[in-house]
């Protein structure tokens, strides 16, 4: 799933908003292993060899999720194969043009949440998507007012931001401290997440 951690350039604490915009990769990682028996699509080549169908990307951008007002989040089971099945009913379609039209569709959710947020500004991607170079193209061009890189730009690893945060949360459970920001959670206040049990 793709998620956004907006940071406005006061950095307050109370300014900080994340939540999950929608499938992320999921959707085209899930639809190349059925297949093409692989993991993901390298670069977005696969999609990049089909065309996009706009009744399917229609149908795709009336997911409900899409609409919800953050802090929101989501999984597998909203976004999945036999959703996007149901999604393809009476479209007669090759398997690369879902492919090039699910790339799209990510692109675009993702988009229209950064959008929601701001006008223009930067968005530094990390994770898988940061190694779809199509997708990284699409996105640029969709938010054409913003500086699109991935977090290597900043001195991290687009691989390593996920570890990173785990080890921050374990540091705060560790030290007593709140490891979430309302915000973001939807929590009524600060709360020191997870637990720890001695062997």
């Amino acid at each position: 799933m793709a998620n956004i951690s907006y940071i406005p350039a006061a950095q307050l604490q109370a300014d900080v908003i994340g939540f999950d915009t929608g499938p992320g990769n999921a959707l085209m990682d899930a639809w190349i292993t059925l297949h093409r028996g692989k993991p993901y699509d390298e670069n977005g080549l696969w999609a990049m060899s089909g065309k996009v169908s706009n009744d399917l990307l229609s149908r795709l951008l009336k997911h409900p999720f899409l609409e919800q007002s953050a802090p929101k989040s989501t999984g597998r089971e909203a976004f999945n194969i036999p959703w996007l099945e149901q999604q393809l009913t009476g479209l007669n379609l090759s398997p690369e043009d879902v492919q090039a039209t699910l790339m799209e569709f990510t692109a675009r959710s993702i988009a229209m949440h950064v959008l929601q947020l701001q006008p223009k500004g930067e968005l530094y991607v990390c994770g898988g998507g940061a190694h779809n170079s199509e997708l990284m193209k699409r996105l640029d061009e969709l938010l054409d007012k913003f500086t699109v890189a991935d977090t290597s730009s900043l001195g991290v690893h687009p691989d390593w931001v996920e570890a990173m945060t785990f080890a921050w949360l374990a540091h705060q459970c560790i030290h007593k401290k709140s490891g979430n920001l309302p915000s973001v959670t939807g929590a009524k206040g600060n709360r020191i997440l997870g637990a720890i049990y001695l062997a």
